[in-house]
Formats: structure tokens, sequence, C-alpha cells
């Protein structure tokens, strides 16, 4: 399969590009300014685009174009797009469509999404369990990238709540870890906040877990069924010594 990907340079949209890459799909991409990321896809002979999107950059042969939420919808490559008639799909989109065909681990909240899903993933990794994993941040541990591909059944993704991009993605186990009143551009107000984490948790597949913080007064309005953790147990106190680890969210 041909896949083209609008704004290849972004965290997020550079992850799935990579994840096709490295199975065996033929990609291209395109973005405004040249990057370490841009860089590292050049670096493998993928054929990009940087500069001004341009509808020459989609041609006829592309089987899929994934994009970023941060492009227009009146992006001249977007637009070739439909015009043509090809499968087009959000980033959120795309990355739902994989959550549905592997054993996914979701980490959402306000804070601590990022570090909380590299921990489980190299936990993962240590057990011997070669997840695919999908986060918010590059990791050295990943070759300075935020994804890594692996060959077992299971995917570990960071969750964003923002435009509830989430509640594209259907997972087997939701770790939670805080919520709080922010990107109220688009949720208005905590209600609006709490009414998005309310809708992913339905989300959850049959027989999933959620493990939440119990410490955490806005999670406890929504979940009431939970594997609950906190910060304050005799456990966790043992543990965030062992691991030295900062913040109060990881």
């Amino acid at each position: 399969m041909k896949i083209h990907f609008i704004g290849i340079g972004g965290i997020g949209v550079s992850a799935l590009a990579k994840y096709y890459l490295e199975k065996g799909h033929t990609i291209s991409g395109s973005d405004l300014v040249k990057t370490e990321i841009t860089d590292w896809f050049e670096q493998r002979n993928v054929k990009l685009f940087i500069g001004e999107h341009k509808p020459e950059n989609v041609v006829d042969d592309i089987s899929m174009v994934i994009y970023s939420p941060a492009i227009p919808e009146n992006n001249l490559e977007l637009e070739k797009a439909k015009t043509i008639g090809l499968k087009i799909m959000t980033y959120p989109q795309a990355l739902g469509e994989l959550t549905k065909k592997y054993f996914t681990i979701a980490v959402t909240g306000t804070h601590g999404k990022s570090t909380t899903t590299s921990m489980i993933g190299l936990l993962l990794i240590k057990a011997g369990l070669d997840p695919t994993v999908i986060v918010g941040t590059k990791l050295k541990e990943f070759g300075d990238s935020s994804c890594r591909v692996g060959n077992s059944k299971y995917l570990v993704i960071e969750a964003c709540e923002h435009f509830e991009s989430f509640l594209n993605y259907y997972p087997h186990i939701i770790v939670l870890t805080t919520i709080e009143a922010d990107h109220l551009d688009h949720y208005k107000n905590l209600e609006g906040v709490l009414n998005g984490f309310k809708k992913f948790t339905a989300n959850l597949e049959k027989n999933g877990i959620i493990v939440a913080n119990k410490d955490d007064e806005n999670i406890q309005k929504i979940v009431e069924d939970a594997d609950w953790y906190s910060l304050k147990d005799k456990e966790a106190a043992g543990i965030r010594g062992i691991l030295q680890i900062p913040g109060d969210f990881n």
C-alpha cells in the first residue's frame, strides 16, 4: 500500500508514518519545514516534499492519505486527494483503526500521558512482550522517535483528549491519570471535559479494564468500576523511590 502523510514532521503523524514504513508499505510525506524528524525519513529514502504544499505531491497511485488535524481543510494536497477519490483519514482516525487490530492500552489524562505511556511501553519491552508503542514525544530508547514497532498483539498509545481525538480509539485497557479543566477552546468548561472523558471510557472493549487514579476527584465523578491506584499508597512511595521520576502524575 502507498500512503501519503501531510504534516509528516509532526510527532503523531511521523509515528504512524514510521509504523507503516517498518511494516513494509511505501510512504511519502510533506511538511512546511525541514526538521530532525523529516531528516530521519529522508535518510531512509522516503520521498518528501518540503515547503509549500502542492496538489502535484499527491499522485493517482496513492492508496491513502493521512493528515495532521492541524492541516486546514482547504490544504491543496488534501483537496487533491478528495478530488481523485482517495481514502483520507486524520491522524486520530488512522490511529483508531490500529487500535481495533491490537490489544490496545490507551493512556489518557490531563497530565502524565507521555511519561506513563513511555513507562508502560518500556515495561512491556523488558517483559519480552514486544509491543508497538506510539507516544507524544521522542524517546532515546526508540531511536529518538515517537514510535516503536513491535511484532506482538500489544499496542500502547498516548490518547490525547484535545478535540476529543481519543473518541476514535477502542482500547482494552484505559489508564486514566488526572482530569482538569483543560482545552477549554473545545470543551468550554470542566463539565464538558468530564463528558469527553466519560464518552471515551464508553469505548472500552468488552471485559476491558480501567486503571484510574483514586486521588483525583474528577476521575471519581465519571468512573465507578476501576482498578484504582493512589500515590498515597505505601507501595507507590516505594516505587517512586526506585524510579526517581519527578511529577505527581506519572
